[in-house]
């Protein structure tokens, strides 16, 4: 407590601190700033440490200075710290006897105690309190104050030059020392000169993207973003970040730096320098917009919509268009039914294709149709090229097809054969009734003929109309078709016989043919009806299996199974039996094995039904595997009179019916005409291939009967020839420019050239020819797009003079080259003349065989008339082949033989079945390899010796095979095939 006595001393400390005050405030600063700028730096670190101690430091050295000033205060307001603080150490003695004086006043100022006069005390204070020495005491304060100045000033401008020094480190450290989540608060800018380059993905083939400033951009996805910038301030950790993902800047090398980013979703992208684990942003950021590659969309005709397949009479259309954003790899026809998939490969393409449309025909017999029970879904899907995230698909939108019930077509198919066996049987008992007037009646005749004549059209048109009906995609097959047509036209010729000279004799010959008729007829109808109801059997078979496996799975779930188990298992049931119930309503109309086996069915459904009614689904599972055990052994219940596999007293098959023409005769007789058909047809393959064998004989005799000496005479003189064509041709372009440019075509006649050179070299003047015409074609052709776009692309004619010469050079060797060919196929002929005339004699009979098999199948009607005609043509172009060989004219010989051998083509082929379904897989052999119909490598002329003779006897086979109109055509297709 301060008092009258004390004041000097107050005065004195009020006088210390005026001098000091400033400077200590100073050196405050200094070392505040001091302290600051190192904590600064060492937040600038990052790291959680270095960011902690930082801040304790500055913490600490704020609450250093405010503690400062706080003791000052205390230690200068009582007269004894006074005392002690600032008069001792200037003059001891005198602060000793202050300090004495003090000591007789109590500690609040008041008198002494024991007696002590207060006025004397008071006095003896005053007087030491006077003689303290208060100059030197002030002096002392400047000198205190000088020194501390001086450190502050060397301190504060050392804290300042580093400061200023590292200015922009000082304020990234306190941009970073208040950070929050990793990011500091304020944003610094780093980049200058930006320039923003963006390459879209190579698929696209797309040009790059500049821009000199980070605008928003909208772009591919798999693009490269490349930001290349000069630095602000380098020694930065400088990082293209998006906020989870930080891609570094690099040196270029020409003092900008670089970063890519590959982009895939759309984001902002920013330039931020990274401090530990603080990282400080760009203010301007870089907006990308990605645009991802769609999947294609595929569009198809009528769809979506339901086809009952049933009702189908033609083949289901198929067209579609597929369009995608940057291009298609593949378009696939895709069918599904249940848990079967099949795919179909409609169109394979570059992958810059963006759009594709076409079309195909689902035949109602396709292999996958016929096979499946459930719906089947078609969709037309459609695969894009995005190499980035994986190729994309694009379905269609779905034509749904319901199949019909299993044996539904083929029943259908006896339906309409039973009808036309009923006309027939009508027909026949009309003309049992009716015999033709007596030759003096007139106008009865004329009225007998035209009814005759009436009743066989209608009949034939029944016949056609039965025969190319599509009975939900079943037709009757082609073997049977030709034996009915064999019939027809036997019965046709029988009466047109009668219409021109009506008899009793004429009469009964055509009641003969009209039996026979019939009962090949009735023959058909039960055979085909034994083959589909067994066919219907194995398939329903199938679904029996598949009803135990629902029936089964119900079991399962009573033990235990989850729910869904049963839920499945009751769903596959009722599918299964849904297609069981209508395909045993399908077989009772197949025939009496039909009716045997469809009984079988309802009745084994009707014990699974009282199985699952009763709850006892391992019943009714041993039901349904014992009908499909049945149905996979379809063969009748009962034998009858002893015959094996035929049906008998159950379900009616015993005695046969009106509508399955079981009678002994009518098979006795529908068994005749087969086999006479089957020998007609094995005798007609054996005829086509050894005839296909004598022509090889042929040829393989003309072209061994060249001496070495020639051949290596003719490859001498041809080298020349070679090297001519070679020069001809050295003008031409190499490579086309364009389907629409003259280019392509002389691009082509070089290549035909140089195959022309080549075979000339191997003395080869057939193939060299053949070369060459195509070759003189292609300039033919090169010189007209020429003379259309003269203007534009051969202003000068420069390219006409061009074509012109080389065209009249390659017409000339090719000309040598047709010279060459004659004159080896005459010296050829002479040799092999005896070769000849043994060839001559024997195509004299295979001739004859062709007569003798045109003539039994016309008397026994085996054979269509159409396959009987072509045996005759070729029976007399092989005569005319028999005389050209014995005369030795080998080229028309040979020309005939090929003749001869496509009619009995011709002939095969009305035998031939229908074509394989596209959706099908090649037939099989019995030793379960596949036939030859499967596709068939063709070796390259690479991997070895054998392939380039293969290559030779294809093109001279295909162009040999046809007539002369088609001969050049063939061979330039096989060269551009094997090419």
């Amino acid at each position: 407590m301060t008092s009258p006595l004390t004041a000097p001393l107050v005065q004195l400390a009020e006088a210390w601190r005026a001098a000091t005050g400033p400077s200590r405030r100073r050196a405050a600063a200094a070392g505040l700033a001091a302290v600051l700028v190192g904590a600064l730096l060492l937040a600038r670190q990052g790291q959680g440490r270095s960011r902690l101690t930082a801040a304790v430091a500055i913490a600490v050295a704020l609450l250093g200075v405010a503690g400062v000033a706080w003791v000052d205060r205390r230690r200068l307001r009582s007269p004894y710290r006074i005392v002690t603080g600032l008069v001792r150490r200037v003059d001891p003695p005198g602060a000793d006897r202050v300090l004495r004086a003090l000591s007789l006043l109590g500690p609040g100022g008041e008198g002494p105690h024991g007696g002590t006069s207060v006025e004397l005390a008071e006095l003896h204070v005053q007087r030491a309190v006077a003689r303290l020495p208060s100059e030197k005491i002030v002096e002392r304060a400047a000198r205190v104050a000088a020194r501390v100045g001086a450190v502050a000033l060397v301190v504060g401008i050392c804290a300042l030059g580093f400061a200023l020094a590292n200015a922009w480190s000082v304020l990234e450290g306190a941009d970073v020392l208040v950070a929050r989540h990793g990011q500091a608060p304020v944003t610094m800018r780093w980049l200058d000169e930006v320039e923003v380059v963006a390459r879209p993905p190579e698929y696209l083939h797309e040009g790059e993207v500049h821009e000199i400033a980070l605008l928003p951009l909208t772009l591919p996805y798999g693009s490269l973003v490349t930001v290349r910038a000069v630095p602000v301030h380098s020694g930065r950790r400088l990082l293209l970040s998006d906020g989870a993902t930080e891609v570094p800047f690099v040196d270029d090398g020409a003092g900008a730096q670089v970063a890519r980013w590959p982009l895939t979703v759309s984001t902002k992208l920013c330039a931020v320098v990274r401090f530990g684990a603080v990282v400080i942003r760009d203010p301007q950021p870089l907006s990308i917009e990605s645009i991802p590659d769609a999947a294609p969309v595929v569009t198809l005709d009528g769809a979506p919509r339901q086809l009952e397949l049933v009702e189908q009479t033609e083949d289901v259309p198929i067209r579609y268009e597929a369009a995608d954003d940057h291009g298609l790899r593949e378009v696939h026809l895709v069918l599904r039914s249940g848990a079967r998939e099949e795919r179909r490969v409609l169109s394979r393409l570059d992958g810059e294709t963006r759009t594709d449309r076409g079309g195909l025909k689902l035949k109602l017999q396709d292999g996958f149709l016929k096979k499946s029970h459930a719906p089947v879904v078609v969709t037309v899907e459609a695969k894009d090229n995005d190499p980035l995230t994986g190729p994309k698909w694009g379905a269609s939108p779905a034509i749904t097809i319901i199949p019909p019930d299993v044996g539904e077509p083929e029943a259908r198919r006896l339906g309409g054969l039973r009808a036309l066996r009923d006309r027939l049987v009508d027909t026949l008992a009309l003309r049992l009734s009716n015999l033709p007037p007596a030759a003096a009646d007139a106008g009865a005749r004329k009225a007998f003929v035209g009814d005759l004549r009436a009743r066989v059209d209608a009949d034939d048109g029944a016949l056609a109309a039965t025969l190319l009906e599509s009975y939900a995609g079943v037709r009757v097959p082609a073997r049977l078709r030709a034996l009915l047509h064999a019939q027809q036209q036997k019965t046709g010729a029988a009466a047109s016989a009668e219409a021109r000279a009506p008899s009793a004799a004429s009469h009964g010959e055509l009641v003969s043919a009209t039996e026979r008729y019939v009962l090949v007829l009735d023959a058909v109808i039960r055979g085909l009806g034994v083959r589909d109801a067994r066919d219907s059997a194995k398939q329903l078979a199938d679904v029996a299996d598949d009803l135990a496996l629902g029936a089964a799975q119900t079991g399962d779930t009573a033990q235990g199974s989850p729910a869904d188990t049963r839920t499945r298992g009751a769903e596959r049931m009722d599918a299964a039996t849904r297609v069981l119930t209508g395909g045993s309503r399908s077989m009772m109309r197949q025939g009496s094995l039909g009716r045997d086996l469809g009984e079988i069915v309802e009745a084994d459904l009707l014990r699974v039904k009282r199985a699952r009614d009763g709850d006892d689904p391992s019943h009714g599972e041993l039901a349904a595997r014992d009908l499909a055990a049945r149905l996979r052994v379809p063969d009748p219940s009962f034998g009858s009179r002893g015959s094996v596999g035929r049906a008998g007293g159950e379900a009616g098959g015993g005695h046969g019916t009106s509508g399955d023409g079981s009678g002994d005769e009518s098979g006795d007789s529908g068994d005749e005409v087969d086999r006479a058909q089957q020998e007609a047809e094995q005798d007609l393959e054996r005829l086509a291939q050894e005839h296909a064998g004598e022509i090889a004989k042929m040829e393989h005799a003309l072209s061994g009967a060249t001496p070495e000496d020639d051949l290596k005479a003719l490859r001498e003189e041809a080298k020349r020839h070679a090297q001519a064509v070679r020069d001809a041709a050295r003008e031409l372009p190499s490579v086309g420019m364009g389907s629409d440019s003259w280019t392509s075509k002389g691009a082509a006649a070089r290549e035909l050239a140089e195959q022309m050179a080549r075979s000339l070299e191997a003395a080869r003047p057939d193939e060299a020819a053949q070369s060459g015409r195509s070759a003189v074609g292609a300039l033919d052709e090169a010189r007209k797009m020429l003379q259309r776009r003269a203007w534009l692309e051969d202003p000068a004619g420069e390219d006409g003079r061009r074509v012109d010469a080389a065209r009249r050079k390659l017409d000339a060797e090719e000309k040598w080259a047709e010279e060459q060919l004659s004159q080896m196929r005459r010296r050829a002929a002479e040799r092999a003349r005896t070769d000849l005339e043994s060839g001559g004699d024997e195509e004299d009979k295979l001739a004859e065989r062709a007569r003798e098999l045109g003539e039994r199948s016309r008397d026994k009607g085996s054979l269509p008339q159409q396959a009987v005609e072509s045996i005759a043509d070729a029976e007399r172009e092989a005569r005319k082949a028999a005389q050209a060989l014995k005369q030795g004219d080998a080229d028309k010989g040979l020309d005939h033989q090929r003749e001869a051998q496509r009619d009995l083509e011709a002939a095969r082929q009305q035998l031939q079945g229908e074509e394989q379904d596209p959706g099908s897989q090649p037939p099989k052999e019995e030793d379960g390899s596949k036939s030859s119909g499967g596709s068939v490598k063709i070796p390259d002329k690479n991997e070895h010796k054998g392939p380039d003779e293969f290559r030779r006897r294809v093109v001279q086979g295909l162009g040999q095979a046809g007539g002369a109109s088609l001969k050049d055509a063939v061979r330039r297709y096989a060269e551009g095939l094997l090419r």
